[in-house]
């Protein structure tokens, strides 16, 4: 159990110094942030900003010393992922203390404003957003003669298996053992892997099995890499931009990353809607900003988040990266209606379009104990793509394991 210091200690801090964190944002954005923090300051002459910026994968461990020591920062940028985790230490502000839950709703985009709703509390304005893209390298479909590109993910499974005959070469890279998507995939297919309270696993199904099978056994038959059971998603991208696989799915976010690490590959690139199950559904990415209930000055700290994800500032920081906003106005924006040609603002348009409609797919992403629940699962894959464990046998012990989890709550 996490234990906090007496907030009367945090006293000692100067209250008109609001500490903010980020996540791994500097020093590619120093110059954003040093501008929106001055401006910030020169509108709010009394108070200070202090930027922190923190690496993502040490993010929750960082934060969680920093409350325990009672030197929590007072806002902080936190991947959804994360929120439901934090919210069970009872932490989080309550912004409908501050503004209306109907005011939010006219300034951010819905299905991005509910991923910070737990409760009826709004423990997290949305910040910058992304959803997945089926990025692909159009000279290696060329030399495969294979002209069009899967829409589904039973159609990719289809595609895998030809491309291979063809080419004896990878078609498509992404994770099923380790950070596995199939959670993603099942939920787009109608395939719940809970009950909608959140109550029980339903991932041991027919229908879950069967779909869950398809993709093991194109492990087991030689058409997905061996890293994309033991590698963690980071390696999507060193895959794709080596040449080594023809297509991804990733978030669009990434083009600007292959096309610094690898040109030529870059050249020949292209982007296409997201892979989607029977639903049509597919997943929604969010970053937000939250703040500390032990904050010495929450209005002004809430202030200074609604500032950092208001429309002008969102708008501002999307036009430095492959990221979209939440802000409902930033999205008339022609930056985000119209594209120059180039393979970036292509897909810029294309995740605009779309991105209104993605939705959390992963939902046990909301259980406080997401990690277990997503170890437990992997691991389950894993034992079965690596040790030859029926999968059936290993679902089934991942189902308990989750039960028990999921009874805790």
């Amino acid at each position: 159990m996490l234990c906090f210091a007496s907030i009367s200690c945090n006293e000692q801090r100067d209250k008109n110094v609001i500490e903010f964190w980020t996540l791994q944002l500097s020093p590619t954005f120093n110059d954003y942030f040093n501008k929106i923090i001055a401006d910030y300051e020169n509108q709010n002459p009394n108070i200070k900003i202090k930027w922190v910026d923190i690496p993502y994968d040490v993010a929750i461990q960082k934060l969680l010393s920093a409350i325990s020591a009672d030197n929590a920062p007072d806002v902080i940028n936190l991947s959804s992922d994360f929120l439901s985790k934090f919210d069970s230490f009872k932490i989080l502000h309550d912004f409908s203390q501050d503004i209306s839950i109907d005011s939010l709703k006219s300034i951010y985009i819905e299905n991005a404003l509910s991923t910070g709703i737990i409760d009826n509390r709004v423990i997290a304005l949305p910040w910058y957003l992304n959803t997945y893209s089926l990025i692909y390298n159009k000279e290696l479909l060329r030399q495969a003669e294979m002209d069009s590109v899967p829409s589904s993910f039973e159609e990719m499974i289809d595609f895998i298996k030809a491309y291979k005959r063809k080419t004896n070469k990878y078609a498509f890279y992404w994770n099923i053992g380790k950070d596995s998507f199939l959670p993603m995939m099942l939920e787009s297919e109608n395939i719940p892997m809970t009950r909608i309270d959140g109550s029980k696993a339903l991932f041991n199904s027919t229908e879950a099995k069967e779909k869950i099978k398809k993709w093991i056994q194109l492990y087991k038959d030689g058409y997905l890499p061996k890293g994309s059971v033991i590698e963690s998603a980071s390696s999507v991208i060193e895959n794709y931009q080596s040449g080594r696989v023809a297509m991804i799915f990733t978030g669009p976010v990434f083009l600007k990353q292959i096309k610094i690490n690898s040109p030529q590959i870059y050249e020949v690139t292209e982007v296409a809607s997201p892979l989607t199950g029977v639903t049509g559904k597919h997943e929604l990415a969010a970053m937000s900003i939250c703040v500390l209930k032990n904050s010495i000055n929450i209005k002004e700290a809430s202030k200074f988040a609604l500032y950092v994800t208001n429309s002008k500032n969102q708008t501002e920081f999307c036009k430095l990266a492959t990221i979209f906003p939440s802000s409902k106005e930033s999205f008339s924006d022609e930056y985000f209606t119209s594209h120059t040609g180039d393979l970036e603002s292509k897909a810029r348009v294309m995740g605009a379009k779309l991105l209104p409609d993605a939705v959390r797919l992963r939902r046990y992403l909301l259980h406080p104990k997401f990690d277990l629940l997503k170890d437990s699962f992997e691991e389950a894959i894993q034992k079965s793509c690596l040790s030859g464990v029926d999968i059936d046998f290993a679902l089934e012990k991942a189902v308990v394991a989750w039960n028990k989890i999921l009874k805790e709550d």
